[in-house]
């Protein structure tokens, strides 16, 4: 696979369209996250979806016949991306799907790219350009416009929810910043399916000890609910992810993730009731206008 260090000046079409997938699938999580914890516990409901996922990609990768990662530090690496990503991260965000309304979830968790940005700078000496700089910083002033008045008016509840959020935001960007350690020396397919198994382990040995065992988690609409979040909101974007993080910057991919709170909003709005005023429509405008930006290469 090319290495980061051989990159083209612009994106390809396919990268761009990998990108807005993820950003889309993404988009889907919390409001499908919300339906599915009136079926079951959080733990229970992450664990499934994390191991369902990673279980069918497992399967893929074998009929496939795709390579396995090699070398103690590709599986060490993956280990722990899994760990941040998918125990952190699942965790996390399933709790906070209880306590604050999807659109909102969607747009905190969209702070992710500003903190995988300063990881990037931290690890692997991935200064700012000016114009990520700027086009991330409007992306993010557009977030707090589409935000803050409704976890204001959300109380207690709203403070601890976005709380949650953004603990997982931090799992799912240090697991990023690992996962472009190792993403151009692996197959997608098979980094991915371990991935998600690594990180499934905690979740179902915490759900175990800490949730009573809900029957209602065998029921037809739980199922349908768990097979979207775990194939299409995990397996996809997962597996799509690390393709890309195989050879596109990590602070160039991240900017593309600011489309997911956009699309989120529009969701909670269209099917789920949720009121857009028209500071929230500027905030969406201003965060367009960062990501093209600072998605924008010289």
């Amino acid at each position: 696979m090319p290495s980061a260090a051989g990159l083209p000046e612009r994106l390809g079409p396919g990268t761009v369209v990998s990108l807005l997938v993820v950003a889309t699938l993404t988009a889907l999580c919390y409001p499908l996250l919300s339906v599915g914890l009136a079926y079951a516990p959080p733990l229970q409901f992450a664990a499934l979806r994390a191991g369902i996922a990673g279980l069918v990609l497992l399967l893929l990768a074998a009929v496939l016949r795709r390579p396995f990662p090699q070398g103690k530090r590709v599986w060490l690496l993956v280990a722990l991306s899994g760990l941040s990503t998918t125990s952190i991260g699942f965790s996390s965000m399933f709790g906070a799907a209880g306590l604050i309304a999807p659109g909102i979830a969607t747009v905190v968790a969209g702070t992710q790219p500003i903190v995988a940005a300063l990881l990037a700078l931290a690890m692997f000496g991935q200064p700012f350009g000016k114009r990520e700089f700027i086009g991330m910083s409007v992306a993010l002033a557009g977030i707090a416009m589409m935000t803050l008045q409704d976890i204001a008016a959300g109380g207690t509840s709203a403070v601890a929810g976005s709380a949650l959020v953004i603990a997982a935001t931090f799992g799912t960007a240090f697991g990023n910043a690992v996962t472009k350690r190792f993403a151009a020396d692996v197959d997608p397919f098979a980094a991915a399916a371990l991935q998600l198994l690594f990180g499934a382990v905690p979740l179902a040995v915490l759900a175990y000890f800490t949730e009573s065992w809900t029957p209602r988690v065998l029921e037809p609409g739980f199922l349908m609910i768990v097979a979207a979040l775990a194939i299409g909101g995990t397996a996809i974007t997962q597996t799509l992810w690390i393709g890309v993080l195989g050879h596109c910057p990590l602070n160039t991919a991240n900017a593309f993730t600011f489309v997911a709170p956009l699309l989120g909003v529009a969701i909670s709005v269209v099917f789920l009731g949720e009121r857009l005023i028209p500071l929230g429509a500027f905030g969406m405008a201003l965060t367009v206008g960062g990501i093209v930006l600072a998605a924008r290469r010289r």
